[in-house]
């Protein structure tokens, strides 16, 4: 990994101990944060203002999938280090429709696209550098094949990322990492948080919709020691198996409960898992908390995810 940074980052007790907290998502192995942590120092770049960010992947190794927690840079973290270099002398994008070849049925045809382009200067320098990346090789992608959100709503703003992105790491030898919105691993909210998106190959585990009906989680109750995680206490409450259901708890129609949750859960891309057993739907993610809290989600400090309780129906 090289870099024109001109000074590597450091980061005090204190400042660790909140950024494993509050900045790295569940489940990360204490291997892979000393290695994003390592990337941060190298880059000069600070997790806590989200210069850089450290986000799940899936990644198919082999013939297998492939859990990992990634250091990425944005557009703007890559920008930092340009400006902190001294050396760079300006920028430009631009977004336009162009003729690019694609391999249509295995041969390659001119089809109209949309083409960002960014042009880096440096001041040391008298030439120029470029990237130029197409729109359908970056568009983020559902699980049924449409654009998300911002890639359909902003189209050329995060292509536009995409070029900057490479042009910047062109003009200042950073190699190494990449951006979110290259890799498909997530895409940026307005207010600058990382959403992850899940690969369209991603096999879901699903569900046994037989007879089920759902069971309303219990109301929090305080914890007889501490709870050390990045949700309040009051929404956190320990995992066992799923209480039994009142009459007038019992709800008719859990078949469709159930079917509504996985597809919010996969609608949203928020990576879940199912326990026919225990009865549990449990989610994993560090930016839907609200969303999942009105679904009827609580936080479980002891797995470390929300979860939603549901029961067989004995009949």
């Amino acid at each position: 990994m090289s870099t024109t940074a001109v000074a590597k980052i450091d980061f005090n007790k204190e400042q660790m101990a909140v950024i494993e907290k509050q900045f790295f998502p569940s489940g990360a192995s204490q291997t892979e944060q000393q290695y994003c942590f390592s990337v941060a120092r190298e880059l000069g770049l600070n997790p806590i203002t989200r210069e850089i960010q450290f986000i799940p992947r899936r990644q198919k190794i082999g013939d297998k999938w492939v859990n990992k927690v990634e250091p990425m840079v944005g557009r703007d973290g890559f920008l930092s280090i340009a400006h902190r270099s001294g050396q760079l002398a300006g920028m430009q994008s631009i977004a336009v429709i162009r003729e690019v070849p694609q391999l249509i049925n295995g041969k390659w045809e001119c089809r109209p696209d949309l083409v960002a382009e960014c042009s880096v200067w440096r001041k040391d320098s008298d030439k120029q550098f470029t990237a130029q990346v197409a729109f359908r090789e970056y568009c983020q992608k559902s699980a049924d094949g449409t654009p998300t959100k911002f890639w359909a709503e902003k189209p050329e703003t995060m292509l536009k990322k995409v070029a900057e992105s490479q042009a910047l790491r062109k003009a200042f030898n950073i190699n190494g990492v990449y951006s979110p919105e290259e890799l498909g691993a997530g895409f940026e909210t307005s207010g600058g948080e990382i959403v992850q998106a899940i690969e369209a190959e991603f096999t879901r585990t699903e569900p046994d919709k037989g007879r089920l009906s759902v069971v309303p989680p219990p109301q929090p109750t305080p914890p007889s020691h501490p709870v050390s995680s990045n949700i309040d206490d009051e929404d956190s409450w320990p995992v066992g198996p799923a209480p039994v259901a009142t009459d007038s708890q019992t709800q008719t129609g859990s078949d469709s409960v159930v079917s509504e949750i996985v597809s919010l859960l996969e609608g949203r891309q928020i990576p879940y898992e199912i326990d026919e057993e225990c009865g549990i739907i449990s989610a994993k993610s560090y930016n839907h908390k609200d969303l999942l809290k009105q679904s009827g989600f609580r936080w479980s400090a002891d797995i470390k995810a929300w979860v939603f309780q549901f029961e067989r129906d004995p009949f």
